[in-house]
């Protein structure tokens, strides 16, 4: 079954904030969507950060980049990869 809403979260060295971003989509009463994380080549703790909550929660999709793309490229790959009816963006930082 697709998700109703799909939630895009493109993200290069977001550590700092990316923990708070995830447990507030993971706390909304709504169920019913997946969270699209595309890391862009991140240097700092993004990769196990994303790869811990993803362990925990079969609607966190999480993409790491091959090579580094512009942010554009990024933004583009993440909603690119949404299967639900609705779509909406989150930043790391939000």
């Amino acid at each position: 079954m697709s998700p109703k809403v799909s939630i895009g979260l493109p993200v290069f060295n977001g550590q700092k904030y990316l923990k708070k971003t995830i447990n507030s989509i993971l706390v909304q009463t709504y169920k019913n969507f997946e969270l699209i994380i595309s890391d862009n080549l991140s240097n700092d703790e993004t990769k196990e950060i994303c790869k811990s909550y993803k362990k925990k929660d079969n609607r966190i999709k999480y993409i790491r980049q091959k090579k580094h793309i512009s942010s554009l490229a990024n933004y583009e790959f993440t909603l690119n990869s949404a299967r639900g009816d609705y779509f909406m963006w989150i930043a790391a930082d939000d």
